[in-house]
C-alpha cells in the first residue's frame, strides 16, 4: 500500500442553472457549490515503487493500459439560506479517441474511487488516500447497519462515474468533499474526462433541479 497525497485543488464558483423552461423566479444557486479541480497525474513507476506489488502490477499492464489519478472536490456552503440542498451529484464522462486513425481502444473506466460511502458530516479533508492492491482505493471502515449514506460513489468500473452528495435526516450538505478515483485508460490513446455538477432543492413537494457542465474536458496526460 502507498499514500497518495492529494494536491491542492484550483476552484471555481458554479452558476448551477436552472433545468427548468422557462427558467423560474424561484431559488438560485449562485456561490452555493464551489468545484475544486479537477487535476489528473499519471500513475508512475516512480509513484508505486515503494510497493512491490503495484509496481509489478503496474508493469503488467503496460502494453494494454494506462492509469491516471484525478482529484476533484465540492464545497457546499454551510450557512446558505433556505431552501437547503437535497442532493448534490458530480458526474464525469471518460472517453478516448486512438491517436493512429483505424486503431481500436477501449473506453476508461473508473477502476477504484474514494470515497466509496460517507455516513457523517464533512470534515477536513484528508491528507492522503491509499492506495493498495491493483490500484484500488483502501477506504477502510464499512456503512453499520441503519445508517443512512450521505455521500456515495455511484457507477465504479464505468466510463460515466460519479459520487452523490444527499441530505439526510442526520446529515446536512455542507464542507468540503475531497474525492479521488483511478481511471484505467487505454494506451496510445488521447483520454479526456468530462465533469458536470447538478443539484436540487425541495420547496415543499418540489424539487427543483440545477447543473453545470465544465467547458473543457480534463485532459489525461499521456505517460511516455
Amino acid at each position: 500500500m502507498i499514500d497518495v497525497i492529494l494536491p491542492e485543488l484550483p476552484e471555481r464558483e458554479l452558476a448551477l442553472l436552472s433545468e427548468e423552461t422557462p427558467q423560474p423566479s424561484g431559488p438560485r444557486l449562485a456561490g452555493r457549490v464551489v468545484l475544486g479541480g479537477p487535476v489528473a497525474l499519471p500513475v508512475t513507476a516512480d509513484l508505486v515503487g515503494p510497493d512491490p506489488e503495484l509496481l509489478d502490477f503496474l508493469r503488467t499492464e503496460a502494453d494494454n493500459a494506462v492509469y491516471h489519478l484525478v482529484h476533484l472536490s465540492v464545497t457546499c456552503a454551510r450557512d446558505a439560506p433556505d431552501p437547503v440542498l437535497h442532493s448534490v451529484n458530480l458526474d464525469l464522462s471518460l472517453t478516448a479517441e486512438p491517436v493512429r486513425r483505424g486503431a481500436t481502444v477501449f473506453q476508461p473506466v473508473a477502476w477504484s474511487m474514494t470515497p466509496r460511502q460517507l455516513t457523517a458530516e464533512a470534515t477536513a479533508p484528508a491528507p492522503a488516500a491509499h492506495l493498495g492492491p491493483r490500484l484500488g482505493f483502501q477506504d477502510g471502515g464499512g456503512t453499520a447497519l441503519g445508517e443512512r449514506v450521505c455521500l456515495e460513489a455511484r457507477r465504479e468500473l464505468r466510463s460515466d462515474p460519479g459520487w452523490e452528495i444527499r441530505h439526510t435526516s442526520a446529515v446536512r450538505i455542507g464542507g468540503t468533499y475531497r474525492l479521488a478515483m483511478v481511471v484505467r485508460a487505454p494506451r496510445g490513446a488521447v483520454s479526456r474526462a468530462a465533469v458536470a455538477v447538478g443539484a436540487t432543492v425541495r420547496e415543499g413537494h418540489a424539487l427543483h433541479r440545477f447543473r453545470e457542465e465544465l467547458e473543457e474536458p480534463l485532459r489525461l496526460a499521456a505517460l511516455p
